[in-house]
């Protein structure tokens, strides 16, 4: 792979809370951190973003009546764990 001086490894979205022992943990998900480590070793720039929701998102459980967190619902782009 060849890189040019302006190109960016962008990494999306990994926070603490999805590793083991955080609040929203997924399975494994610390197995991301090493090879994110690695590519941004070959990048001059790298940059991370969090995603972030309003109260009211869809996404949280306390928006649907009588659900869960981590229950399943269907909205119009698809599954959706709460």
């Amino acid at each position: 792979m060849r890189l040019l001086p302006d190109d960016v490894l962008l990494v999306v979205d990994v926070q603490r809370d999805f590793l083991p022992g955080g609040a929203l943990a997924v399975p494994d998900g610390d197995s991301v951190i090493a090879p994110i480590n690695r590519l941004g070793t070959l990048f001059d720039h790298v940059l991370l973003t969090q995603d972030w929701h309003p109260a009211d998102h869809l996404s949280f459980a306390a928006n649907h009546a009588d659900r869960a967190p981590f229950e399943q619902i269907e909205l119009p782009y698809g599954p959706q764990i709460l």
